[in-house]
C-alpha cells in the first residue's frame, strides 16, 4: 500500500479496485507507470457499461451514401451495447435473410441486405433472446443490394444457432415472412 501512497486524490480505491480486476496486485511494478491510472480508469468505465440498455438507436456504415438506421428494442434486458459493423461491398446472404453469428460467446452479428435507399429498420429482441425480428422498410426499384452488419452485446452468452431470426419487409403484417432464408 505505501507504494501508492503517490495516488492521492479519490481515484484511488478506483486504482486499486480495477487493478486487483484486472490482475495487477498492490505491488506490481506496472502501478508505477504513469499511464497505469488512465488505463484503470479506462477499465472502470467499460465495466460501468455493461448495464443493460434496454433499446439503441444505430446509424449503420453503408457501402451506399444512402442513411440506414435500427432501432433496436430489447424485451430480455441483457443487450448491453449495439453498434454498426463493417459490410463488404456487395451481397454476402441472400434476399430476405436475416444471418446471425456469434463473434465472441457474447457478441451476435446480424447480417442482411438492402437496397440503395434510406431506411429506418427497427428489431426487436424477446424477453427469451431466443427470437429476433428485424422489420426493413421496402426498397422500390431495380438496384443492386448491399450488406447491412449490426452487432448485438449482450451480458450473457448467446448462442447463434439457438436464434430464431426473421426479416419481415415492410410494415404491413400481411406481408411474407422469412426466417433464416426459407420462406414460412
Amino acid at each position: 500500500m505505501n507504494r501508492l501512497a503517490h495516488l492521492a486524490g479519490p481515484t484511488t480505491a478506483l486504482v486499486l479496485v480495477v487493478g486487483s480486476l484486472a490482475g495487477c496486485s498492490a505491488t506490481d511494478p506496472r502501478l508505477e507507470d504513469e499511464q497505469q491510472p488512465a488505463t484503470a480508469a479506462a477499465t472502470a468505465t467499460a465495466a460501468a457499461t455493461t448495464a443493460p440498455i434496454g433499446s439503441a438507436h444505430v446509424v449503420l456504415d453503408t457501402a451506399t451514401a444512402n442513411a440506414v438506421t435500427v432501432d433496436v428494442t430489447d424485451a430480455s434486458q441483457s443487450l448491453i451495447g449495439a453498434v454498426s459493423g463493417t459490410p463488404g461491398d456487395g451481397a454476402s446472404v441472400a434476399a430476405y435473410t436475416l444471418a446471425v453469428s456469434n463473434v465472441t460467446p457474447t457478441t451476435l452479428r446480424l447480417t442482411w441486405v438492402g437496397g440503395p435507399c434510406d431506411s429506418a429498420n427497427s428489431l426487436s429482441i424477446d424477453a427469451a433472446h431466443h427470437r429476433l425480428l428485424l422489420v426493413q422498410r421496402e426498397c422500390a426499384g431495380d438496384a443492386i443490394a448491399t450488406d447491412r452488419v449490426l452487432d448485438l452485446e449482450f451480458a450473457m452468452p448467446i448462442t447463434a444457432s439457438e436464434i430464431e431470426a426473421s426479416l419481415q419487409d415492410g410494415l404491413d403484417t400481411s406481408s411474407l415472412h422469412h426466417t433464416q432464408g426459407e420462406q414460412l
